[in-house]
């Protein structure tokens, strides 16, 4: 469950549509003895400019928090929206036309 909500916060983040979530995520790494490096990295990557390393610094805090902090683990839920485990994979550049979606009626293509 962590680890998808890590996923969850991480791709909201690079996708630039985690302002709260950014928000939220400072509010408790600035809660650590040196928030320093986290803060720099957690900055990066909301300009989009974050490298592979910042990333795995990210992933390992954010891990890190959740497991200790079941309040954060709440908030950061609740920004997430969950899958049902549903993971997609589209493996070919020769696509057609593409649906992916939940509970719809009618679609004709």
């Amino acid at each position: 469950m962590i680890e998808a909500i890590v996923s969850g916060v991480l791709v909201k983040i690079a996708e630039g549509s985690g302002a709260a979530l950014v928000d939220l995520i400072r509010r408790r790494f600035l809660r650590q003895a040196e928030p320093g490096t986290a803060i720099e990295s957690l900055d990066r990557a909301a300009r989009g400019d974050a490298s592979p390393d910042d990333l795995t610094i990210l992933s390992a805090l954010l891990r890190r928090c959740l497991a200790e902090d079941p309040e954060f683990l709440r908030e950061l839920r609740q920004q997430i929206p969950s899958t049902g485990g549903a993971t997609n994979v589209v493996a070919t550049s020769t696509v057609g036309k593409l649906v992916q979606a939940q509970r719809v009626g009618d679609i004709t293509m």
